[in-house]
């Protein structure tokens, strides 16, 4: 494996890092070393990441700058408009395409470029298996100013629904040569190092598209026939501390887990925050206090599992008066004060179960932006949640049920694949998608499938 100080000494070089393996701990250490760095990656979550290790290692603010590879990009188009012609706001869409191809195009002024020589020393980008084709002129743009390093896994590479993954043979490593693997799995080293080896050998098999067997190693394998089986989820869990994730490819799936475990898990939202948004549009949109209330109503249905009393059952009190209460102020109206009391009620019916929190909690943050008088419109207020969610990254509830998409990069103690035999059906990036799912345990990880026995297409690498 090479060292930071190796890294540091090539030109441009791609580093494979897979999952769990040290790559915040690298990039950092190998920034710290230049005169001036720019350090790329795709999320602010990411760049939080990068961040709080260049802090903890001691490295000036100064000395490395930390961007979103968007974010860079919207500045230096934005600075250089009659170049790069950027879209006017925030990209939407296709206008991101436009955005990248503008920055692109201003990389090939001479003085643009040395202005990007004179301010950084080197540049490195993360997570490259997640770069799109633009992306990648972008970098190969800045290669030809400053030497660039990326860093990437091509066993994560799971946005092939959005549009091909770049070979790392045919398209990457001709530019960027390869510079060594990061062999040392730091994620597992002090939880569980023979699941940390597992997963590590687990990924060759999959690289290579050979068997796995679920019994072969340190995990919980159950054989079920359907990922409703409660037992996977729950079997054991009262003596396991730490955080926990239940992994599933399909979105709507994972909200009718989270349901059936009647909010033992949590479904987490996209950062888009679409449903938040149709949410909005049908607020702002309403004619009429029914229409208003419909779309509480509506969203109210898909966060709340809903109990009914058992028959024979005493009545609960305490619920039926707080049902008395939110039956009381059903005709919102453009009430919004109305609307922020029906949302607090709802949490204190003692049969219902929430199982979409972020959802409801997200749609009461906006309601209280209206409340305060800091916006106007519903849509409005839910830009400026999902805003302060984006910048800030989200904090996951204890136990939280997702796609692997959305929690790649992640990290939990304890790991629930309720169906892996779902993955093998997966249209694209099969083999992908169910390392990144695997690679998110650190120290138990539990597979319910009705094989012991899975077999993905070898990966397009």
């Amino acid at each position: 494996m090479p060292s930071a100080i190796e890294i540091s000494r090539l030109a441009n070089a791609a580093i494979v890092a897979p999952a769990g393996h040290g790559k915040t701990e690298i990039i950092a250490n190998v920034a710290a070393l230049g005169r001036r760095a720019l350090v790329l990656t795709h999320t602010h979550a990411g760049v939080h990441a990068i961040r709080s290790r260049l802090k903890r290692l001691g490295v000036p603010h100064f000395a490395v700058s930390v961007d979103t590879i968007a974010g860079w990009s919207m500045r230096y188009a934005h600075a250089f408009p009659g170049i790069a012609h950027p879209p006017s706001g925030m990209p939407q869409g296709a206008e991101w395409d436009q955005l990248y191809r503008g920055a692109i195009q201003a990389l090939r002024v001479g003085a643009i470029r040395e202005v990007v020589a004179a301010s950084y020393d080197r540049i490195l980008i993360d997570e490259y298996q997640d770069c799109g084709s633009l992306q990648h002129e972008l970098a190969l743009a800045l290669s030809g100013i400053v030497p660039t390093l990326i860093f990437g896994d091509p066993m994560q590479g799971i946005f092939e629904f959005a549009e091909p993954s770049l070979s790392w043979s045919d398209t990457i490593h001709p530019h960027f040569p390869y510079g060594g693997t990061l062999e040392t799995p730091h994620r597992w080293a002090d939880k569980n190092q023979e699941l940390g080896a597992w997963i590590a050998e687990t990924r060759g098999k999959l690289m290579r598209g050979e068997v796995i067997d679920l019994e072969s190693g340190p995990i919980d394998y159950r054989q079920v026939t359907t990922a409703f089986d409660m037992g996977v989820f729950f079997e054991g869990i009262e003596t396991r501390e730490g955080s926990f994730a239940a992994i599933h490819c399909h979105k709507k799936l994972c909200y009718q887990l989270a349901k059936a475990t009647s909010g033992g898990y949590q479904a987490i939202e996209e950062m888009a925050g679409n449903r938040l948004q149709s949410f909005a549009v049908a607020w702002d949109g309403a004619r009429n206090r029914a229409e208003k209330f419909n779309a509480i109503t509506r969203l109210l249905d898909e966060c709340f599992q809903k109990k009914q009393q058992e028959p024979g059952e005493a009545a609960d009190v305490d619920d039926a008066s707080v049902e008395a209460e939110m039956n009381s102020i059903s005709a919102i109206g453009n009430g919004i004060e109305a609307a922020r009391q029906y949302f607090a009620l709802s949490r204190r019916r003692t049969l219902w179960r929430l199982f979409r929190n972020e959802m409801w909690r997200d749609a009461e943050r906006a309601i209280g932006e209206i409340c305060a008088g800091r916006v106007e419109t519903m849509n409005d207020a839910v830009a400026r949640v999902r805003q302060r969610t984006s910048n800030s990254g989200r904090k996951l509830p204890k136990r939280t049920i997702s796609t692997p998409l959305l929690l790649k990069g992640l990290e939990f103690d304890h790991v629930v694949i309720p169906d892996a035999s779902h993955f093998v059906n997966e249209r694209q990036a099969q083999a992908k998608l169910f390392y990144v799912a695997i690679s998110r345990a650190t120290r138990t990880l539990t597979i319910g499938s009705s094989s012991r026995y899975l077999q993905f297409p070898r990966p397009l690498i």
